[in-house]
Order: C-alpha cells, then structure tokens, then sequence
C-alpha cells in the first residue's frame, strides 16, 4: 500500500501547483479587417492558439497596455481621441482620459507608480496620468530635439524601462522638406527620466525606428523599421546596431513586443494575402523565425503579459 500510495501523493503534489501557475498570452490592437472600419483588441496564446476577440472598438484603436495586477486592458483611440480601459473580458468599458487628446498613437504602463504613458504625435507631445484617468500632465511638450530634420514629431511608440526608470519613445522626420522618398524618412530613439527630464539622444538616423521595446537586463534596445523592413536591436547607449531580420518584399513590420522570460522576440508584419498580417516569433538573437497566426489586418500594438490561469476567463 505504501509503494501505491506515493504516486498518488506526488500525483496530487503536481497537479495543484498547475492551477495556479502564470502563463503568457499575446494582446494587440487589430484594425482595418474584415472592413477598414473595423477593429478590435484581441488575444492570443504565444504559439498561436486559444485566439479571442475582447473588445470591438472600431477602427480608432492603436495603443494597447495591459495591467496583470488589476486584470484591466488599456488602450487609446485615435477617431473618439480618449484612453479607455476594460477588464481582460472586455466588461466594464470606461474612458479614463478624454481631455487635451487628437491623435494618440500608443500607450503603455509603470507597473510600480501606477502611471499610464502616451504619445499624441498630432500634437507633439508625450503625456502621463494616473491610471484612473487624474492628474493629467504633458511630460514632454516636444519630443524631437531643435535642430534635427523636417517635420519632426513623436514618431509613436513608448517603451518603459522600469528597473532604469527610465522612458524611451520613438521620433519620425525627414532629412529635406520634400519627404518624397522612403529615403528622407528618419528617426531617433530617445529617452529621459520618468518625469520627463534628463532627455537624451539614444539612436540618432539610423533608418526609421517604429515600435521599440527595452530588454533592462541584456541592456538592449528592440525596434521595427517600416521604413527599411528590418527588426533591428542596439546596445542601451545605442551602439552596435544590428539587423536581426530583414523582412524584404516591402512587407512592413510593425509592432513588437520581447518575451524576455523564454527569449522571445513576437512582431507583426504583412503577410503574404494583401491586406492582411501575420504575428512572427524569433529567438533574441535573430534565430528561427517562424509564423505564429496569420489573418489580422494592421497591429499598430501588442503586449504581452503573464496572467494568472483564472485572470482571463
């Protein structure tokens, strides 16, 4: 009875420790399919499985953040000019910022001080709230330094670094006053201190950085370039750029997030159908590209979270 009795007991051991483990799951914004008045927010298992629509929001989606600690998905809106929030289920749908908004790009939040971030390239600036919506400030009343290049505006994505403190954002502009080439398009990766100050210049002119994500810990910088078709990485400081996948085929890579736990790169970009996109999965390192689902429209964002199992349903 003993010999039987210890798989039993190891068996008991091991399943209850299963229904309260983390897991990751994929969140992103999804505009412009079946219609290009459609959109939503959507949610995805990293290999692809368990896909779910959350919350229809039509086609003025574009920055997508998620809270794991409150369940609650925040996201902006570029036709209503509002950030709302929603639990993971999509219930409970409130605008928390609807105030000094046109055209915000992305979102994205401190954990720590209980802060939503975003970017309004429309006006130029980069804004801060608490995530009930108070204490609206603008950070940032101009995110691109003096004397860099034509038209310069936030370019549209935000990256915290929460071990750093620091805030990182993207700058879009053009290097003659025609903007008429791929060519003239540029950007540069800047950062400062969570409160806005100590701005400095990370990555100046190399091609046009998009999304951008920061690895703290293997001090790198991720980013797309929709531009130049290329995901590309660098050192903190900025140096030692390299191409970890060239896309070709004008394909468009576009939002990025890192799975630094399992060392994961997850991006979007256009697929092979027009008009429609695929969510990609490659190493850190550039390695083994692969597809994880096609059959999206545009994904301006995606996050990815690790939730507790029951925290979704």
């Amino acid at each position: 009875m003993k010999i039987l009795a210890m798989p039993i007991l190891l068996g008991t051991l091991f399943v209850v420790p299963t229904a309260y483990a983390d897991h990751e799951q994929l969140f992103f914004a999804d505009v412009f399919l079946p219609t290009f008045s459609d959109g939503f927010i959507q949610r995805l298992n990293p290999n692809g499985t368990e896909f779910k629509s959350i919350v229809s929001t039509g086609d003025g989606v574009r920055g997508v953040a998620v809270d794991p600690e409150n369940s609650e998905i925040f996201w902006s809106d570029v036709n209503r000019h509002a950030i709302s929030k929603t639990n993971l289920n999509g219930t409970n749908q409130k605008d928390i910022v609807t105030t000094q908004l046109n055209f915000i790009s992305d979102v994205d939040i401190d954990i720590k001080n209980r802060k939503i971030y975003w970017s309004d390239p429309s006006q130029n600036q980069i804004g801060r709230a608490n995530l009930d919506g108070t204490d609206q400030i603008f950070i940032i009343p101009s995110p691109c330094l003096s004397s860099v290049g034509y038209f310069c505006a936030a370019g549209g994505s935000l990256a915290i670094d929460s071990v750093k403190k620091k805030l990182y954002w993207t700058t879009a502009y053009c290097s003659d006053n025609s903007c008429l080439s791929p060519a003239t398009y540029l950007g540069d990766i800047l950062r400062s201190d969570l409160d806005g100050s100590n701005i400095e210049v990370v990555v100046a002119a190399v091609g046009r950085p998009s999304s951008i994500q920061v690895d703290p810990i293997g001090k790198k910088i991720y980013w797309t370039d929709y531009v130049n078709d290329v995901v590309r990485r660098s050192n903190l400081d900025g140096t030692q750029v390299d191409d970890l996948f060239v896309v070709g085929k004008n394909n468009n890579p576009n939002s990025l997030v890192l799975d630094l736990k399992n060392g994961y790169i997850y991006w979007d970009q256009d697929g092979d159908i027009p008009d429609q996109s695929c969510i990609k999965r490659m190493h850190l390192d550039g390695k083994q590209p692969k597809d994880i689902k096609c059959g999206f429209g545009n994904v301006p964002d995606i996050e990815l979270v690790s939730l507790h199992n029951r925290s979704a349903d």
